[in-house]
C-alpha cells in the first residue's frame, strides 16, 4: 500500500506547488497591470537614457555604434532597478508575506514567482524597446539577435539580484536596494556588452552567452534561497 501512496502524495505536492505559483503569478500580474507606472516607468527611462546619447554626441554613426553596447546595457541595468522596491514591499505592508510564511507552502515558490513577475514587467518590455535603441544607435542588423539573447539572460539575472536586494532592504530606503545590487551586477554588464561588441566585430560571442547562462542557472536556486533567508530576517 505504501508503494502506491508515495507517488500519489508526491503528485499532490507538485500539483499544490504549481497551483500556488499560478495564483501568485495571476494576482501580481493583475496588480502590476492596474498600476501602469510599474512597467511603463522602467520602459520610458530606458528609452530616455538611450536617446540622450545621440542628442548629446550628435548623429555620428561610427561613434554611436561603438558606444551602443555599453549604452544599452547601462540603460537596461538602471531601468531594471526602478521596480526593485515593489517586488516585496506591498506584500510586506499588507501582511501577504506573513500569511505565506505561516502556510506550509515552500517559500522558494513565492520568491521564484516574484522574480518571474519582475522580469515580465521590466525585462520583457526592455527587450522590445532594445530594438528601437539598436536603430537609434546604428547597431548592425546582425547584432540584433545576440543583443536580445544577452538581454534575456542578463535581465533575468538582474531580476534575481533585485529580489535579493529588495529582501535585504525591506521596509527601508529604495536607494539601499540599488546600492546592494549594483556591485554584483558588474559581471552581467561586462558579459552583456562583450556579447554585443563581439557581434559587431563579427567575432564569436557564444562563450560570453554560455557564461551568462551558467550565471543564471546557478543564480536561480542560489539567489532564490538567499532571498528567502533575507526575507526571514525581517521576522526574527
Amino acid at each position: 500500500l505504501q508503494i502506491y501512496l508515495q507517488p500519489e502524495s508526491k503528485f499532490e505536492m507538485d500539483k499544490s506547488i504549481l497551483t500556488w505559483l499560478n495564483i501568485i503569478l495571476k494576482r501580481d500580474l493583475l496588480i502590476a497591470f492596474r498600476r501602469s507606472s510599474t512597467y511603463i516607468t522602467p520602459l520610458i527611462f530606458f528609452l530616455i537614457v538611450v536617446t540622450f546619447f545621440p542628442l548629446a554626441l550628435g548623429p555620428q554613426e561610427s561613434l554611436l555604434s561603438s558606444l551602443a553596447p555599453g549604452v544599452i546595457w547601462i540603460a537596461a541595468l538602471l531601468a531594471s532597478l526602478l521596480a526593485v522596491e515593489a517586488i516585496f514591499n506591498e506584500d510586506f505592508k499588507d501582511g501577504t508575506l506573513d500569511d505565506f510564511f505561516i502556510s506550509l507552502e515552500p517559500s522558494f515558490v513565492l520568491v521564484f514567482a516574484k522574480v518571474l513577475i519582475h522580469w515580465l514587467i521590466t525585462g520583457l518590455p526592455m527587450l522590445i524597446a532594445s530594438s528601437i535603441a539598436a536603430i537609434v544607435l546604428y547597431l548592425p542588423l546582425e547584432s540584433y539577435i545576440p543583443m536580445l539573447l544577452s538581454l534575456i539572460l542578463g535581465t533575468s539575472f538582474m531580476s534575481l539580484l533585485g529580489a535579493l536586494g529588495a529582501a535585504l532592504s525591506l521596509g527601508k530606503s529604495a536607494i539601499l536596494s540599488a546600492i546592494i545590487v549594483l556591485p554584483f551586477s558588474i559581471p552581467t554588464l561586462l558579459m552583456g556588452t562583450s556579447v554585443i561588441t563581439s557581434a559587431i566585430s563579427n567575432q564569436d560571442y557564444s562563450g560570453f552567452l554560455m557564461i551568462m547562462g551558467a550565471m543564471l542557472a546557478i543564480g536561480i536556486p542560489l539567489l532564490c534561497l538567499l532571498t528567502v533567508e533575507a526575507l526571514l530576517l525581517n521576522y526574527d
